[in-house]
């Protein structure tokens, strides 16, 4: 096999999307990589760089951020066009021109992918594997406990001879999932909702006797419980993937209904009721023609272009092949769909006029997916770098998919609720910041007129000394300016005396210097209210997305900061939280220890000489940080003079002060995480944590330092900024080479990932997947 790798590539900004550019690909050395589910379908913004030599293609493609989930997606873009190569330079120019000439153009296209990029879910073909690996590793299993984690997630304990294990029935709308997990991070409190609680007295010690689907192509569970295996079932739970409306039932063996986790009435629904006391009954079949393995190809196809062609003239939009074929026919996904179409090496938003060898490609993987399904035949596997699973082969194969639904569903359900999460806190910090910047506003201005009072204590006094040359019917009285030596006219309001203007001028004096008393105060009041939210503001705003699930708490501390100093409400199931809370704390403590307990949730570094850096999230973990974790010899710091996090150098564990370095690393990172980020250096107040008092009545986050020192932080030298940097910086890069191992195979293309040295000095390569 030969390999050859041009040297002098063309550069160019490029967008890959379905018509721009196209080029001929081996179907049969494209499948593996291309069938990747991590690709997306939306395009991306990527470079692409582009070369000829002789008879050698080369393109190479920078993803730029680990954010992009597709690692390859421009492949299914490129996949089998089979155009001359001749054209591709002729037609990457052209591209080329049109996204710099139309960025509005180019915006829009950007825009409609993103909306068309759907979060991977539990689908049919999904459910089986889950339900045929639960089949295979747990059943039969004990039942030890019922945990409701949250208030969408059901978590059974099963015990076998050999092991235990944690069974998520987790009937989230977007993340609904079964399969098996770690232990729940509440631990033991099951009866913070009373769906958990009355699950828990009914199967606690009962034996999961069988899982199964009663309902082709419907996403349905139902697992039959019964006092020991080989007896006929007592219990069954059905357990309902089905969007928004998706559920938990118990029911007996006559199907009377026992417990719902959501009870659906006759005004919520006329199709299904779902209440204590009913008959349960599967739900209504869904729409769409049941997938059969034999089917043909003109059947298959027709019902797809139909599909497609029906859904265009509903929505205005093209007929896709993806789009029709969820809407043809049951049990597909988005994602399968998708997954399909990449087997095939085709992209999956192509239109239904797709060549016909294409479909021949698309049919045939097709047959292959409902084959496994029939034989159970399945390859489970993920893509390390985004979470995705697939199920048909066409990733790295792990031994388990069920840890893999379980990571996925779960980082997917937590970035979800970030999201909200964000939103939500973004709006009441913006309403609670004009508000009291509103309200500083109007106490500066009383305040403007409290100075004032002198100047009308002054009139009075002038007009009492100046009494004796007031004649009645006089409406101004000239009197002379002690200060200047000028005349002064002062106005007397007709029908009233000297006597009486002067005593209203003293009495209008007075209540404004009682008014600049009080209002004294109360800007001081607003002033720290201020101070407050802009370190709550700064805490917010260092959390910018979800990459783990720290930052979700941290963005729950800062509501909770926020509740508690009154800004917004407490949710609904507040109550329910704290209890659940409390309980998995003393939990957690029991377990891991108080030493380890107490370091959960902080950012951590570590610095040259390997001591540990700890970073407060938001004010309560800076409170935590400062008052419990801090020991002597340890080196607290903090921005000077702006909001920012308490950072703690944990020097004590060593015995020894810290170095200079070490310092110097732990002010970067108190000067990157504060509001002096963009600043090339901020003084950083560094002290030891026996110099720091919490005053009494502080809010979270304020402390008095007794005695400090000054170090200068550049928030730039971080490491926090320089993984930041490397997180944004091109992670994958994909390169195209053309190679062949005779003469008659010079069309073939294989897709190569080469370390960014190895490119540039043509050392070595290694193939992809």
């Amino acid at each position: 096999m030969y390999w050859r790798v041009s040297t002098t590539p063309i550069s160019c900004l490029y967008r890959v999307t379905q018509s721009e550019i196209a080029v001929g690909f081996c179907r049969r050395q494209l499948r593996s990589l291309s069938a990747a589910p991590a690709f997306s379908v939306s395009p991306v913004s990527l470079q692409l760089l582009c070369s000829r030599h002789k008879s050698n293609t080369l393109y190479h493609v920078n993803v730029p951020s680990r954010k992009c989930q597709p690692a390859c997606t421009w492949i299914r873009d490129l996949a089998y066009r089979k155009q001359p190569r001749t054209s591709i330079c002729r037609q990457i120019c052209h591209t080329t021109a049109l996204f710099d000439a139309e960025p509005q153009q180019q915006q829009q296209q950007q825009d409609e992918p993103e909306k068309a990029r759907q979060k991977l879910t539990m689908d049919y073909t999904a459910l089986v594997v889950s339900i045929q690996e639960l089949k295979t590793r747990w059943i039969p299993a004990k039942v030890e406990q019922a945990v409701q984690s949250d208030k969408q997630t059901l978590c059974l304990r099963l015990r076998t001879v050999d092991a235990s294990t944690w069974l998520y029935l987790c009937w989230h709308p977007v993340s609904g999932r079964i399969c098996t997990g770690p232990s729940p991070d509440r631990g033991a409190a099951a009866e913070a909702f009373s769906f958990g609680e009355q699950i828990q007295s009914q199967i606690k010690g009962l034996v999961l006797l069988d899982a199964t689907i009663p309902q082709a192509w419907e996403r349905v569970v139902q697992l039959s419980l019964g006092k020991r295996p080989g007896t006929p079932a007592t219990l069954h739970i059905y357990f309902e993937i089905m969007g928004r409306y998706s559920n938990v039932v118990m029911a007996e063996p006559n199907g009377n209904i026992l417990l719902c986790a959501y009870q659906v009435g006759s005004r919520m629904s006329s199709a299904r009721q779902l209440q204590t006391g009913v008959t349960y009954q599967l739900p209504p079949q869904p729409q769409g023609i049941q997938p059969d393995l034999s089917e043909s190809f003109d059947s298959w196809q027709q019902n797809i272009t139909q599909a497609a062609q029906m859904l265009s003239e509903q929505t205005g939009q093209p007929a896709l092949i993806d789009k029709g074929m969820v809407r043809a026919y049951q049990g597909v996904s988005p994602a399968l769909s998708q997954e399909i179409c990449a087997l095939a090496a085709i992209f999956s938003q192509d239109p239904v006029d797709t060549p016909p060898h294409e479909w021949q490609e698309l049919f045939k993987q097709w047959q292959n997916w409902l084959t496994r399904l029939q034989d159970g035949n399945f390859a489970p596997g993920v893509d390390q770098d985004t979470g995705r699973y697939s199920v048909l082969g066409s990733l790295p194969q792990i031994s388990s998919v069920h840890g893999a639904m379980h990571d996925y569903h779960t980082q997917s359900e937590g970035s979800e609720q970030f999201k909200q999460l964000q939103q939500q806190l973004s709006t009441v910090l913006t309403r609670s910041l004009h508000k009291i910047r509103r309200k500083i506003a109007n106490f500066e201005k009383q305040m403007g007129s409290t100075e004032e009072s002198e100047a009308i204590q002054k009139q009075a006094d002038m007009l009492t000394a100046n009494i004796y040359r007031w004649q009645p019917g006089m409406t101004v009285l000239d009197v002379e300016d002690w200060d200047t030596g000028k005349s002064v006219t002062i106005p007397v309001e007709t029908g009233k005396t000297v006597v009486e203007v002067a005593e209203g001028l003293y009495k209008q004096a007075r209540k404004r210097r009682r008014a600049g008393d009080t209002i004294i105060p109360l800007l001081e009041v607003a002033n720290a209210d201020l101070a407050y939210l802009q370190e709550v503001e700064d805490a917010f705003d260092q959390v910018s997305e979800y990459r783990e699930a720290d930052d979700l708490e941290t963005l729950r501390g800062i509501q909770w900061e926020l509740v508690a100093g009154k800004y917004m409400r407490a949710p609904s199931d507040a109550s329910l939280e704290d209890k659940g809370r409390a309980k998995g704390k003393k939990g957690s403590k029991r377990k891991a220890g108080e030493g380890s307990a107490a370091l959960q949730g902080f950012r951590k570094y570590t610095s040259p000489a390997g001591l540990q850096v700890l970073v407060g999230r938001n004010n309560k973990q800076n409170d935590e940080l400062t008052n419990r974790v801090a020991k002597a010899g340890d080196v607290w710091m903090h921005v000077r003079g702006c909001p920012g996090a308490h950072v703690l150098l944990r020097a004590s564990v060593t015995n020894r002060d810290a170095s200079k370095p070490d310092l110097q690393f732990a002010a970067d990172l108190a000067a990157w995480h504060s509001k002096g980020r963009g600043e090339g250096k901020c003084p950083v107040i560094m002290a030891s944590p026996t110099d720091i008092k919490k005053p009494k009545g502080a809010p979270p986050g304020k402390v008095l330092v007794t005695k400090e020192k000054t170090i200068m932080g550049r928030p730039d030298h971080s490491i926090a900024k320089q993984q930041e940097q490397q997180e944004n910086s091109p992670s994958h890069h994909w390169t195209l080479v053309h190679h062949y191992q005779n003469e008659s195979d010079k069309d073939s293309f294989t897709v190569v990932r080469i370390d960014s040295y190895a490119e540039e000095h043509g050392i070595s390569c290694q193939r992809c997947l």
